[in-house]
């Protein structure tokens, strides 16, 4: 049993800790604010933006937009209340692939997701941009299929790897653009490839692996 002394000293330590972690997170909130008092108009005009070229492609005929239904757009609330805006699409696509010697090939199923989330960023004149891609294999148990997840913040640490890109970038709010809104519509309707996003050559990287 632990004497009485080291328990309380534990105990302090540990509401000290807290302390230290609740004063981080509201300086961080703090400098959020900031950010967003100064480029709310550039920030808000943007998603806006983006969310009106969604609502324009989501009104077109079906057979423009057969391969992924239809582009989504949310807002979240969240606790540092960074104005997080995402957008995300989906398609399926088939692959032969081989298997086993047994049987060599087969056709497998996959959900091809992209997600693109913006958030005003800690540091001033910077927003912060995730882009998450990835084949999420179609697999079935008992003859159900098992759900896949469009969520990559249920996963690890972003990284990039074969048939999966998902990293985190600061980008200048000032580069915010009319042209960069269509290049991620572009992407969302698989009409482009990852890298003709600017952000992925401009921006700096959150992670540095």
């Amino acid at each position: 049993m632990a004497h009485w002394l080291d328990e309380i000293e534990r105990q302090e330590g540990r509401k000290r800790g807290s302390g230290s972690s609740s004063a981080r997170v509201q300086d961080k909130k703090f400098r959020i604010q900031q950010n967003y008092a100064k480029n709310k108009e550039t920030f808000d005009g943007f998603m806006g933006h983006v969310q009106s070229l969604v609502n324009r492609v989501n009104t077109l005929p079906i057979e423009y937009r057969e391969v992924f239904g239809k582009i989504n757009g949310h807002q979240k609330d969240t606790k540092l209340d960074n104005h997080l805006t995402y957008f995300s699409s989906s398609r399926r696509i088939e692959k032969t692939e081989f298997k086993s010697i047994l049987h060599p090939f087969k056709t497998v199923h996959y959900k091809h997701v992209r997600v693109i989330y913006f958030n005003v960023a800690k540091h001033m004149d910077k927003v912060e941009v995730e882009i998450y891609e990835e084949l999420l294999e179609k697999k079935r148990h008992d003859g159900k299929v098992i759900p896949e997840h469009e969520d990559p913040h249920k996963s690890s640490k972003p990284h990039s790897e074969k048939d999966k890109y998902h990293e985190i970038f600061y980008y200048e709010m000032s580069k915010l653009s009319d042209e960069l809104a269509l290049q991620i519509i572009d992407w969302l309707s698989f009409r482009a490839e990852v890298q003709h996003i600017p952000i992925l050559a401009e921006g700096e990287p959150r992670f540095k692996e």
